[in-house]
């Protein structure tokens, strides 16, 4: 009688079972590796915004003009003038005459200043001065470049979000020492040195964004 060959049931199951396993093994690993490259990328990602913003800003700050309003301007040479006639009219010494207005504000959640323009090519003649203002506002960083110079609130802006998800941010100003607010109590009681106070310092912001 001829032997009879084959597998058992018991090995056949067991054979499954040890496949099975491998099949779960393999799984996991690719499972952990696509985890990892998406974090990698997400990580990556939120490096490039940040990166972005904070190329805007060297931009920005690293073409500060100290501007003067032209109605500042206008202010003080009439108050010049007056000086100098209250001078040949009479001994009295003159009256300390005003200092102009500092060409950057700043406070815990916003820094407005003027900055040189580039040329756009689109056009054949641009503003070669810009008025940009950053703000933190709802959880972002905004940076609001304003139509004319003297923009204010009720000015038309173009604003452009740089950072999203940002749970804490604060600009900071060193005189040398730290102000969270330029110009301050203490710069005006000393404003005759106030622009070059602040153009020997420095602006600094902390910022937290959330998906970071």
């Amino acid at each position: 009688m001829r032997e009879q060959r084959g597998f058992t049931l018991l090995e056949l199951m067991v054979a499954m079972a040890i496949f099975a396993m491998l099949a779960v093994a393999g799984w996991q690993v690719f499972d952990s590796v696509n985890r990892a490259r998406e974090r990698a990328q997400f990580h990556a990602d939120n490096l490039a915004v940040l990166q972005y913003a904070y190329l805007q800003l060297q931009q920005d700050m690293g073409q500060i003009v100290p501007y003067q309003a032209v109605s500042t301007q206008n202010e003080n040479s009439s108050t010049n003038a007056s000086n100098i006639d209250n001078a040949n009219n009479s001994n009295q010494e003159n009256a300390p005459q005003p200092v102009p207005e500092p060409f950057m504000s700043l406070d815990g959640e916003r820094v407005s200043f003027v900055r040189f323009a580039d040329p756009d090519p689109r056009y054949q003649s641009s503003p070669s001065m810009q008025h940009v203002e950053y703000i933190f506002a709802d959880e972002r960083l905004i940076r609001r470049q304003y139509a004319s110079i003297g923009g204010g609130s009720d000015s038309t802006s173009l604003d452009s979000v740089l950072l999203e998800g940002v749970t804490a941010g604060q600009w900071q100003a060193y005189l040398p020492e730290i102000s969270t607010k330029f110009p301050n109590e203490d710069s005006n009681s000393n404003s005759a040195s106030l622009n070059s106070q602040f153009g020997q310092g420095a602006a600094s912001i902390t910022a937290q964004p959330e998906s970071v």
